[in-house]
């Protein structure tokens, strides 16, 4: 939902709302689905059966392409290449080895101007686009060009790798959990939700899932039936916390697939019993540059036909399997918008083993992906995620967040629920002062909820130093 229909939307009355959602559930799906969404899932498919060779040579013919692309209708691009001696042959001859001998491209340059990376048809055309932006804090967002074959492309790399993985399908009724505002966060009676009929989609508001709201949720789930539940890790599990807290009784879709945020491992197990199903995990990113999905092993698999991923060392080595390292993507969808070598922000690690799914030829992370910027490190090791973990195993709390203010003083906000003990504040400083390796100041907020930020997404850790 775009800025401007966004506020056209807010200031209709509820009977004209659903009008509007009916009008963009309407051009949704035909963005959505089409020709190219067929071609495409069959397309993925097909080549997960792939030897290793075919697929191979398959990713490094998408690479050469992305790369003349690039030289030849982006300005950016070709003055790169010219700078470090790129020429049209090698291009012709590119391996996915060679690609060590591209510059990084930073994030600061494409937030300072995204225009730079479109192809001059795209810059002379901005009608075929609408914009989607990705998830960074405000002022740090960058904006993404997509047109409606990108869209239906990516919709098909994800039915094809992740919703049929999961043994389900976007021509299914399914609920999503995202950062649209599709309600006034000042709305305190139900719907908390918005129905795209065109795409038997039900969009529920992740602002408004909290202890007074729960009944109104679980009535709407059991009374829509979704066939698979989509979207924030953090939503989804929040919701089974609270179904689980006041013993509710809730529809049983048959998969959810967690994205949008990290997965943590403590929030699968309670996810998984209050909803009976299967839990998958999916990355992605706005850019569109990378698809890593989960197998019915739970092992998180990269799509290397959809774009390549390199994990790297701070000096821009590349990481052995194991080692945890920045991943560092390069697009094969977006042919309009195009990004070489791409810093994401995020950290994982190559799996030391292959999956016993067979699919050898789409390599497995270790786990799920973390984000730098949410990392805090200290003598005695990285409590990126750890900390977090720990506060949402505790009795009694319902969800946490850890901010880091400066080097040694740190503010916990928990929202509270049945069996909380305030005592669990030692707890907390002797685990951080163990993680980090130094004195430390401790201040425990105990709040009714904690906000999330503008695009709706929960942040475990934030780190302000």
């Amino acid at each position: 939902m775009n800025g401007s229909f966004h506020q056209l939307f807010r200031s209709l009355p509820m009977g004209m709302q659903q009008h509007a959602i009916d009008l963009l559930g309407w051009y949704q799906a035909r963005q959505r689905f089409g020709s190219i969404f067929e071609q495409t899932q069959r397309e993925y498919t097909e080549r997960e059966a792939w030897p290793a060779d075919r697929m191979m040579e398959f990713v490094e013919s998408r690479l050469r392409r992305q790369l003349k692309l690039a030289y030849d209708h982006v300005p950016y691009y070709h003055h790169i290449f010219n700078e470090y001696g790129i020429t049209t042959h090698m291009i012709d001859n590119f391996t996915v080895d060679d690609l060590k001998k591209l510059p990084l491209l930073e994030k600061k340059i494409v937030r300072g101007n995204p225009d730079i990376l479109l192809t001059e048809e795209a810059r002379c055309n901005p009608a075929k686009f609408f914009h989607i932006y990705t998830s960074g804090t405000t002022g740090k967002r960058i904006r993404i060009y997509v047109d409606a074959a990108m869209h239906q492309h990516t919709g098909g790399a994800r039915e094809a790798r992740s919703l049929k993985w999961a043994r389900v399908s976007y021509r299914q009724p399914r609920t999503v959990i995202g950062g649209r505002p599709v309600v006034s966060v000042n709305s305190t009676r139900p719907p908390f939700w918005r129905h795209n009929r065109w795409e038997q989609q039900l969009y529920l508001s992740v602002f408004h899932i909290n202890p007074a709201n729960i009944k109104a949720f679980v009535d709407k789930l059991n009374d829509f039936k979704a066939s698979v539940m989509m979207g924030y890790s953090s939503g989804h599990y929040l919701m089974a916390r609270l179904i689980n807290d006041y013993q509710l009784e809730v529809h049983n879709p048959q998969a959810i697939i967690a994205s949008g945020e990290r997965l943590e491992p403590s929030m699968r197990p309670i996810m998984e019993s209050v909803f009976g199903t299967k839990v998958i995990q999916e990355y992605g990113s706005s850019e569109n540059c990378v698809l890593a999905t989960e197998c019915e092993y739970g092992t998180l698999h990269t799509n290397p036909d959809f774009g390549l991923v390199e994990i790297l060392r701070p000096d821009g080595s590349q990481a052995a399997k194991g080692e945890t390292g920045e991943l560092v993507v390069t697009g094969f969808a977006n042919i309009n918008q195009i990004f070489i070598r791409y810093r994401s922000g995020d950290m994982a690690a190559w799996a030391e083993k292959n999956c016993p799914c067979g699919r050898d030829t789409l390599p497995p992370l270790q786990e799920s992906v973390s984000r730098c910027e949410d990392m805090i490190t200290g003598e005695n090791g990285c409590i990126n995620s750890a900390l977090y973990r720990i506060l949402t195993g505790l009795t009694g709390v319902l969800t946490a967040q850890v901010i880091r203010n400066d080097i040694s003083s740190f503010t916990i906000n928990i929202v509270p629920s049945s069996g909380y003990e305030r005592s669990i504040g030692k707890l907390v400083e002797g685990r951080i002062a163990d993680m980090l390796g130094q004195n430390i100041t401790l201040d425990i907020c105990e709040m009714d909820s904690i906000p999330r930020d503008e695009n709706g997404k929960f942040r475990a850790i934030i780190n302000r130093i």
